[in-house]
């Protein structure tokens, strides 16, 4: 456990993946969404960037770190801590920030509170759209408290039985404020619309398909890329909203493209092939 204190309380677990700081190139730091931990990152942080310097941290309240002893789960305490994480492992070499979901949220506050802390920002299918549903993450607060394998038979129908069962184990470790506070984030995610134009980073949004499960249609995503001073949209048709899991080669190359071209321009990027 690497200990990354935020009001020297809360622990932060850490992964990490890849090669020797200041050496390769920027670091990577992977955010996950809602509910899991950094391990869902294991594959794709070997696969796509094992040749890089790379970190997956639980968030607060998360798989193997401190939950909040005050129960404060805002998208504020959980770039604070990321942002400590990121000045105590890598001082001040910019990173470049990946996150899924809610992780994506976070990205967005570090990116724009601490700028010189994020060199590249990626964040993949973020909750920005504010028709989209929230009734997932819901029933899976409601059933994660139930002692039978109601959770891990809905999760199941979503993802197979296998994958069922894993992220059932991670959804019921998970501190219960954690959704509480998630469902009371105003839908669509106001604040990080708000941040947008002052986010100087260069930026890939990538978009999963809302006929998967994918959290943002093509509009919204479009607007959202049309507000960033330096950003870029990936629309891969077919993804899950976990797109890193369901669709690692596109999306390990859109990310290390973005870090390592010179002459990233913010156009938007074509559509992967699914």
């Amino acid at each position: 456990m690497t200990p990354a204190p935020h009001t020297g309380i809360v622990r932060l677990h850490v992964r990490s993946f890849g090669g020797t700081p200041h050496r390769d190139g920027s670091p990577f730091v992977l955010l996950h969404g809602l509910g899991v931990s950094g391990v869902v990152w294991t594959a794709f942080a070997r696969r796509q960037l094992g040749d890089r310097t790379v970190i997956a941290p639980d968030l607060r309240g998360h798989g193997e770190s401190d939950s909040s002893p005050d129960d404060a789960y805002a998208i504020s305490d959980y770039a604070a801590d990321i942002a400590k994480l990121i000045s105590d492992r890598f001082g001040g070499t910019p990173v470049a920030l990946v996150g899924h979901s809610l992780g994506g949220l976070i990205a967005i506050e570090v990116a724009r509170i601490w700028p010189k802390s994020v060199g590249h920002l990626v964040v993949l299918d973020p909750p920005l759209d504010q028709s989209h549903s929230r009734e997932v993450v819901a029933t899976v607060a409601q059933l994660r408290r139930l002692p039978s394998d109601d959770l891990e038979a809905y999760l199941g129908g979503f993802h197979g039985v296998a994958a069922g069962a894993s992220l059932g184990r991670l959804f019921r470790a998970a501190a219960a404020g954690t959704y509480a506070s998630y469902l009371a984030i105003p839908p669509g995610a106001t604040r990080a619309w708000d941040a947008a134009p002052h986010i100087m980073a260069p930026t890939l949004l990538v978009q999963a398909d809302v006929s998967t499960d994918g959290a943002l249609r093509d509009e919204v995503a479009a607007e959202f890329v049309r507000r960033l001073p330096n950003g870029r949209l990936l629309r891969i048709p077919g993804a899950a909203h976990a797109v890193h899991a369901s669709h690692p080669n596109e999306v390990g190359h859109a990310v290390r493209e973005l870090v390592d071209s010179a002459g990233f321009t913010g156009a938007s990027a074509p559509s992967a092939s699914a």
